[in-house]
């Protein structure tokens, strides 16, 4: 055997009342070093694995880096680590509790608002289901100041200056037909208004130079035609879609209602070349098929000229004379 012939350690005891030898373990002297090194190894690793478990130092969390005062915002560390905990230093001399990852967590979060002006140092720290503790994590920096939109209206206190509108009231703002969060109108200075109020696609210039109205965007339909954006739109007014304008070449030609659909001559050749309807788009037009009755009713009458001037000669139809006696 292996440890067969090695010196061996054993515990014995002698009993006072037998004088007799009980051995109550004893194995080879080896057989105890290897247990003992193996014991050490195991010790070593536990304390390897502690200390590199509290030296762990998470990645920043995520969030906003600039706000308004007394304004919740929320902050996020991403982790599947089920039964570890999460804890937010908020820079500002408070903290949240330990927010613990549960079995269908993607992620951890938590809201603050900051009541001072100032930057701000945010970071995470992990525990694991040991309970040791990493170390802090490197910051995220939020920029908190006084608000830039106080009355809350989506326009900047600036620019409701410069459009001279108030900035604390929320019914009291810049007009913006579209919507589109840029005022119609340039103020004097500061801020470009917008080129095209009504949103549309024509700009205010050409809606002005067509007589369109630059605040009314139903007067304009935009199509696509070969990746070049070009628009049908109601030049008189009328309520209908009566003119076609080439974004290309800048020509208007006329359209045509038929059958619920417009019709539209892109290049100026008198000839229909796309339908549009709100339902099918823009779809290519073909010619309807005619019957050219005048052309038949020619054809018709010259051949029975012909039928009949063969059946004369055959003596099919012949006329003849008759003669009359006149009595005196």
């Amino acid at each position: 055997m292996l440890f067969d012939g090695m010196p061996k350690m054993s515990l014995d005891i002698i009993s006072p009342s037998d004088n007799k030898k009980y051995s109550f373990f004893s194995v080879s002297a080896s057989l105890f070093v290897i247990f003992v090194l193996l014991f050490s190894t195991l010790l070593i690793f536990g304390f390897t694995n502690f200390a590199s478990a509290s030296s762990y130092t998470p990645a920043a969390p995520s969030g906003v880096d600039s706000g308004d005062l007394n304004t919740d915002y929320e902050f996020f560390v991403y982790t599947i680590d089920v039964g570890s905990s999460w804890m937010f230093d908020w820079g500002d001399g408070t903290y949240s509790n330990w927010i613990t990852v549960g079995d269908s967590d993607k992620y951890v979060s938590q809201k603050h608002s900051w009541e001072s002006s100032g930057v701000y140092d945010v970071r995470v720290k992990h525990r694991s289901v040991y309970l040791d503790e990493s170390e802090w994590s490197p910051s995220l920096k939020v920029l908190i100041d006084f608000s830039t939109d106080l009355d809350k209206d989506g326009y900047s206190n600036d620019m409701e200056t410069a459009y001279g509108t108030d900035p604390d009231d929320p019914d009291d703002y810049p007009l913006d037909t579209d919507g589109d969060g840029t005022p119609d109108e340039t103020p004097d200075e500061g801020f470009i208004g917008d080129t095209d109020d009504d949103g549309d696609g024509l700009s205010d210039e050409l809606e002005a130079s067509l007589s369109l109205d630059s605040k009314d965007g139903s007067d304009v339909i935009s199509v696509v035609i070969g990746g070049t954006t070009h628009f049908i739109i109601d030049l008189d007014g009328n309520g209908k879609s009566d003119t076609f304008y080439n974004s290309k070449t800048s020509v208007l030609t006329n359209t045509k209602t038929e059958n619920g659909k417009i019709l539209l001559d892109i290049n100026n050749d008198k000839k229909f070349d796309y339908a549009y309807d709100s339902i099918e788009g823009l779809t290519v037009y073909e010619e309807p098929f005619e019957i050219p009755w005048l052309y038949v009713i020619v054809a018709i009458v010259l051949i029975a000229l012909l039928i009949l001037f063969i059946m004369v000669k055959k003596g099919v139809i012949y006329f003849y004379e008759e003669e009359y006696v006149v009595e005196e």
